[in-house]
C-alpha cells in the first residue's frame, strides 16, 4: 500500500524543555527545524535529546496540530509540540505495530505519544484533552537513510482502509 504524504518540518532539540522541568516551569530549549537528517538504525536525530532512547523519534500529524491550535484560537507554532516529524496524509494511530518506508528508510511504528499536561501549560488549557488518542507516533529506525522535508510516498506491506488523520484512538496506550 502506498500513501502520499506531506513532510512539513523535521525538528531536533538537544535538550529537554518540558518533562524534566519543575511543574509546568517551561524551559528556553531550542528547536531547530531541519529540511534533512540522516538517520541510523535504532537511533534518533543525530544530537537530539532521544538520540538514544528505547523511542528515539516522534511523528505528530500536521491535521491534528492545526485543529487543535484553531480550537484553542491561538497561533499555529508546530514547534511547540516537540515531536520530531510533522507531517500529513495519514492517520499515525493506524501505523501502530507496523513497518512503513519513507524516503527508503524503514521504521516500525512501536506505540501512540500520548501528550502530557505540559501542553495546557505551553499553549492553553484544552490542548491536552484535544490531543488525547492523537498525540502522536514513536517509531523505531529500522533502515539507514536520509529523511527530507516534502512530499514522500509512505509505503507499507498491509493495506487498511485510511482513517481521517484526525480520528482519535479509542483507547490510546498510555507508555
Amino acid at each position: 500500500m502506498t500513501v502520499m504524504v506531506a513532510i512539513s518540518h523535521i525538528y531536533s532539540s538537544p535538550e529537554h524543555h518540558y518533562f524534566t522541568r519543575e511543574r509546568f516551569d517551561v524551559g528556553d530549549a531550542p528547536s531547530y527545524d531541519l529540511s534533512f537528517v540522516k538517520l541510523e538504525p535504532s537511533r534518533g536525530i543525530q544530537g537530539d535529546r532521544f538520540e538514544f532512547s528505547s523511542y528515539p523519534i516522534t511523528f505528530i500529524s500536521e491535521e491534528v496540530m492545526r485543529e487543535v491550535f484553531n480550537e484553542l484560537d491561538l497561533g499555529y507554532k508546530p514547534q511547540l509540540f516537540r515531536r520530531n516529524i510533522v507531517i500529513s496524509g495519514i492517520n499515525l494511530n493506524q501505523l501502530i505495530g507496523k513497518r512503513f518506508l519513507i524516503d527508503d528508510i524503514e521504521f516500525e511504528g512501536l506505540e501512540h505519544c500520548s501528550p502530557c499536561t505540559w501542553m495546557n501549560a505551553v499553549m492553553k488549557k484544552g490542548a491536552y484533552r484535544l490531543m488525547s488518542g492523537r498525540g502522536g507516533l514513536r517509531v523505531k529506525v529500522l533502515t539507514k537513510g536520509t529523511l527530507k522535508a516534502g512530499k514522500n510516498a509512505l509505503i507499507t506491506e498491509e493495506n487498511f482502509e485510511l482513517l481521517d488523520p484526525l480520528q482519535a484512538l479509542k483507547k490510546p496506550r498510555i507508555p
